[in-house]
């Protein structure tokens, strides 16, 4: 079973049971208990149980988590939000961008995360504010209501001010031969921008927008770290990807 869906049973038996114990999911999964401890400290550190010994209970308070989002990972993009986990440390500056797989990240960010995030996403502003460890900053410019999003040349000058650790990248179309494009042509221009000035570069992409394409180019998907989608990465559809040297999550 893959890793996802066995997050999905977890903490569908932990809504179900209140309480998950480690022996008898590694019965059910027909994984290791080590396999399902690892299962368990990834939740943890989402935020969304608690570790105990031998087990989990559900987390007490958890003020921002969603009414409608007990449903665990049955969303596409919860699924990539949580594989984009992996790949934050605390004490990271990040840029994120546009788009709503960026929104569903920030909202399953881990309570007690220590970041820098720098976004032009006036979206993702209120759920960023709610965590004591991220300190937010805001690329200002030219308000694009479509995608409420900030872009223009004073976004574009004030990202050339830093270096991130890390970048997410929101997606709206991805092709092995156009590269990442985008919508808007202030838009692309940014994400560029954002590009250049990071050291590791991550598209999020829900699957179906994989052989798609838009007016404006961003990038080449080589001059991407990683491509994270929904599906399992070992899916024969990413053959060609993995084949031109792109690294899929």
């Amino acid at each position: 079973m893959v890793r996802e869906k066995r997050f999905n049973y977890i903490l569908e038996k932990l809504q179900n049971n209140g309480e998950v114990e480690f022996s008898k999911l590694s019965g059910d999964l027909n994984v290791s208990e080590d396999t399902i401890r690892r299962d368990i400290d990834m939740l943890a550190d989402n935020g969304l149980l608690l570790k105990i010994r031998g087990g989990a209970i559900p987390r007490s308070h958890n003020p921002l988590s969603f009414k409608d989002r007990i449903g665990h990972f049955k969303d596409d993009k919860e699924i990539i939000a949580l594989k984009a986990q992996t790949l934050i440390k605390s004490g990271q500056t990040i840029f994120m961008d546009g788009g709503t797989s960026i929104y569903t990240l920030v909202s399953l960010l881990s309570t007690d995360i220590k970041l820098t995030v720098i976004t032009n996403n006036t979206a993702i502003i209120p759920i960023l504010s709610a965590y004591s460890g991220i300190e937010v900053i805001v690329l200002g410019g030219h308000y694009l209501k479509e995608s409420e999003t900030i872009v223009g040349y004073q976004a574009i000058k004030m990202a050339e001010n830093f270096q991130a650790d890390l970048y997410f990248m929101g997606v709206c179309a991805l092709d092995l031969q156009k590269g990442v494009t985008a919508v808007y042509v202030q838009e692309a221009e940014l994400k560029q921008t954002m590009l250049q000035h990071s050291s590791m570069s991550v598209a999020l992409s829900t699957f179906d927008k994989l052989e798609t394409f838009e007016p404006y180019r961003v990038c080449s998907l080589q001059s991407l770290d990683y491509v994270i989608t929904e599906m399992d990465a070992h899916n024969a559809r990413f053959e060609t990807y993995k084949n031109a040297g792109i690294k899929i999550l």
